[in-house]
């Protein structure tokens, strides 16, 4: 388990890829766990000790990981369609289903998730159909399996395969609430299926068995990658969003556990300049708040399996916006609004919402009183996830408009928090990465975030357009010195040197020194990259596809790779970083 390998190996660091981001050569179009099998094997092979992924839950139509339609579902986007990986496909009816694809077209570039998506649903509904006819309701293992798995994964699996199939009906829209009447309730809509099914039973099971079915292929095939990542001695990491959200299964059967009249998000943000509501009003990202009173009523049962079944697959996670916990910044109005409450002042808002503004609930931080009772009752939820979490490791993230008792809590409670050094000052100067807890996880940038290199040089053009009077200049240039007094760079004659190999190795050795027990690089980092995975406010686009260039497995052993799996090598070895490294005894 985690916790007995992180006894033995303190100082990890790991590597953040998304699954959709890793190619192999055989891939449909997207990264898969075949893919990650042979990123594990690359990771593995330079000393890395976690590979931290993005949510793999099922995905709406906007594909992005933090907007599952599923807490636990996994994204079929993620599986093996190939026969070595479906059992039930044969390669007659792969080839013949591939025969009517542009599979070049579909390999090259970013992930074009529509055309992705068809292809690999055809694959499974193939092979399903080929699994009624030759393996279910026979006296096979296989068979029993599936049975056994659907009956374990019952609580969670029966609403999903209705929700999913719902869906289906609804041309793939998963907004339940402009669903036909009938079935925007769970109860109402079992009602009519039960209906159904008395006329067409055959018809109606097989086709709510397809979901269960691809559920039950993920579940075994993440179970395999899993085994091979401790197999290597590698971690896999996963993430857990705060919220889910409003048009998922979890919200659509559960409602009562949801308060469905206020929405999550962050408040305002001066950074983000191109955005004009969340300078004004923040960030609404439409996810509902939880019902805190009920869920502890029937002992948080939903975070809990929520949690038990990350740890599943996951040695380490990260729960995203950790602060949700403690406070949430909370909007009155759906983000569908969120137009028609631009232009509008603090008084015309309120009079659309019953006298209510946005603002943090349960209350905010005004008062110590008010701190107090927040950092209780987010103690109690963290103790809850912490119990649920087992022997994984848990991680917080805690970036964004922070209270002064959320870091000295997550100390208390043994939790990591997240350290970006371009964000860590201590008396008007950047705080040496010597001065972080050892209970952290450093790292330069998320998946939000653009590389370190387009950093480096978007400050450069930067300081070089703006005359050295200016704010812009100012900031350009105290975000390059700042990060240079971090990682021990040096700038000749008071000039910041242009982004280069030399430059990238000190800012890997910067994070590896750090007294960060955990410290993780962006894939894009290691590899030089200035492309981004997520712009965040940014809807549709290049996000959520960006692809590498190259395939894991000429990571791991191709010639052109070498220097960079060496100097990898000798990072982590040298900064005692490298989970072959074993401590000293105290």
């Amino acid at each position: 388990m985690a916790g007995n390998r992180h006894s033995i190996d303190c100082r990890l660091a790991g590597i953040l890829v998304p699954v959709f981001s890793l190619r192999h050569e055989n891939d449909l179009g997207i990264g898969d766990v075949r893919s990650l099998r042979d990123f594990v094997n690359f990771a593995a092979e330079t000393g890395f000790g976690f590979v931290q992924l993005l949510p793999v839950n099922e995905t709406g139509p906007d594909n992005s990981p933090y907007n599952a339609i599923s807490s636990v579902a996994i994204e079929p986007m993620t599986l093996d369609c190939s026969p070595d990986g479906l059992k039930d496909l044969s390669q007659e009816t792969f080839e013949e289903v591939l025969s009517v694809h542009d599979l070049e077209s579909l390999r090259e570039g970013a992930v074009q998730y529509a055309e992705v998506r068809r292809l690999k649903h055809d694959l499974l509904r193939r092979a399903y159909e080929r699994f009624c006819e030759t393996v279910l309701h026979k006296v096979d293992t296989r068979a029993a399996s599936f049975e056994a798995f659907c009956r374990d994964e019952s609580v969670w699996l029966n609403d999903y395969c209705l929700f999913r199939f719902l869906m289906d009906r609804e041309g793939g829209s998963q907004v339940w609430q402009l669903w036909p009447t009938h079935c925007q309730s769970r109860e109402h809509a079992l009602d009519v299926i039960v209906e159904e099914a008395k006329i067409h039973p055959d018809e109606i099971d097989r086709e709510l068995r397809y979901y269960a079915y691809v559920q039950w292929i993920a579940f075994t095939q993440w179970d395999e990658v899993a085994d091979h990542a401790r197999s290597k001695g590698v971690a896999l990491m996963g993430d857990i969003p705060y919220g889910i959200s409003l048009y998922s299964v979890d919200v659509w059967a559960n409602p009562e556990i949801f308060d469905l009249d206020w929405y999550g998000g962050a408040p305002p943000e001066q950074l983000f300049k191109d955005d004009e509501f969340v300078q004004k009003w923040g960030q609404n990202w439409g996810i509902p708040l939880y019902r805190w009173d009920v869920l502890e009523a029937r002992d948080f049962d939903w975070w809990r399996q929520r949690v038990a079944q990350t740890t599943r697959f996951f040695e380490m996670f990260r729960v995203d916006h950790a602060l949700g916990f403690y406070r949430i910044y909370s909007f009155p109005w759906n983000p569908v609004r969120n137009a028609e409450f631009l232009p509008l002042s603090q008084e015309e808002a309120a009079g659309h919402c019953g006298g209510h503004l946005p603002g943090f609930r349960p209350r905010g931080d005004d008062t110590e009183e008010s701190k107090a009772a927040n950092r209780a009752e987010g103690e109690k939820y963290l103790r809850m996830v912490l119990e649920a979490a087992g022997d994984a490791e848990v991680i917080a993230e805690d970036l964004g408009t922070v209270p002064d008792y959320v870091r000295p809590s997550l100390a208390a409670l043994g939790i990591a928090g997240m350290k970006v050094p371009q964000w860590e000052f201590s008396d008007g100067h950047i705080t040496s990465g010597l001065h972080y807890p050892a209970l952290s996880f450093a790292t330069y940038a998320s998946h939000d975030h653009a590389p370190m290199r387009a950093q480096w040089e978007q400050q450069h053009e930067q300081m070089s357009e703006h005359g050295e009077e200016s704010h812009e200049h100012w900031e350009a240039r105290n975000f390059l010195h700042s990060l240079c007094r971090f990682a021990g760079i040096e700038r000749p004659h008071g000039i910041t040197p242009e982004y280069s190999p030399e430059i990238w190795d000190q800012l890997m050795r910067g994070l590896c020194l750090s007294h960060s027990d955990r410290v993780a690089f962006l894939i894009n980092d290691l590899l030089h990259e200035t492309r981004r995975i997520n712009i965040p406010g940014v809807m549709g686009g290049l996000n959520w596809s960006y692809r590498l260039e190259m395939t894991a497995k000429e990571l791991t052993a191709g010639k052109e790779f070498g220097e960079l799996r060496e100097n990898l090598k000798n990072i982590l070895n040298e900064t005692g970083r490298s989970r072959r490294v074993r401590p000293r005894s105290s």
